[in-house]
Parts: structure tokens; C-alpha cells; sequence
């Protein structure tokens, strides 16, 4: 599997988090349909995108507890049922993930025992364990749909 290194300055992000469980199989319900939930309350709030559209999805850890947050660019305005985030610069391990939904765990099987290992990665969870970017290229569960995975990168235990 292929992956880059790249380097991202901070941006600002607003979105809707939901409670994930130990279950892979829960947890791929569970962010479906909070995706559905996610997109209803964006355009309940005007927050619509148009063509160029792009999305995120971020793991992150808390208290023992795993975390699922959907968020789009930060606008003028934040509605008082999203959270404001800003997400620092740093530099990512960046792999696309091609094909249905389903089978996403698979690559985040690869990277997180096979690439991040061998290329003596390490993850920096300060904020976050990883996020999903959605854009143009995304097709629900279609064999050329592409999300990026993007994990913030650090090597022998130092931030690159």
C-alpha cells in the first residue's frame, strides 16, 4: 500500500461527535448513521456545501472512550449543536483508501500494523488518532471511491 508524508498548516473545523464502542461492526453502523444524522443538521443549519465540496472525519480518545466526530470547513457562522475545533499543522502519513466503505478497516488495518511499524512511524495522538477527508471523489460504496486517511505522523517518538 502505497502512502505520502505531507505536510498541512492548521484550519479551522465545525462538526457533530458521537460515542464509538469496542465493536468494529457497531462502530460501522454507528458512523453510518450519524453521517446521516451529520448531513441532515447541515442543511438544517444552511451549512450545505455545493461542488466542491469536502468533509472530515476524525477518531480521537478521551477518558477510555473512543469518539467519532463529522465536520465540515469552519463558516462565519457555528450553529450551537456543532463544536468548533481547530486542528494544528503538522505533518501526516497520507494513504487513500479505494473502494467501498466496508472494507475501510482493512486499511486501517494495513496502516496501523503494517506501515506505521515498518516505516518506524509513530502516531501523534495529542489531538487526535487519525482523520478521514472526503471530497468529489467519494462514492458510497462504490469500487472507485477514494477517501484519504490521514494520521498525524512522528518519527522514532519525534514530531516530523
Amino acid at each position: 500500500m502505497n502512502y505520502t508524508i505531507r505536510n498541512l498548516d492548521g484550519f479551522s473545523i465545525i462538526g457533530q461527535e458521537v460515542e464509538l464502542t469496542n465493536s468494529t461492526v457497531k462502530n460501522i453502523q454507528i458512523s453510518t448513521q450519524f453521517w446521516k444524522t451529520f448531513n441532515a443538521n447541515l442543511k438544517r443549519n444552511y451549512l450545505a456545501q455545493g461542488g466542491n465540496w469536502i468533509k472530515y472525519a476524525f477518531m480521537r480518545k478521551q477518558d477510555d472512550k473512543l469518539f467519532y466526530y463529522c465536520a465540515i470547513p469552519k463558516r462565519n457562522v457555528v450553529p450551537d449543536t456543532f463544536i468548533y475545533q481547530e486542528i494544528p499543522q503538522c505533518k501526516y502519513l497520507v494513504v487513500e483508501h479505494k473502494g467501498s466503505m466496508q472494507e475501510i478497516y482493512k486499511t486501517y488495518k494495513q496502516i496501523y500494523k503494517e506501515i506505521i511499524p515498518q516505516a518506524e512511524y509513530k502516531v501523534d495522538s495529542g489531538n487526535f488518532l487519525h482523520f478521514e477527508k472526503y471530497d468529489h471523489r467519494f462514492q458510497w460504496n462504490r469500487c472507485d471511491s477514494i477517501i484519504e486517511i490521514w494520521v498525524p505522523a512522528a518519527i522514532n517518538g519525534q514530531i516530523i
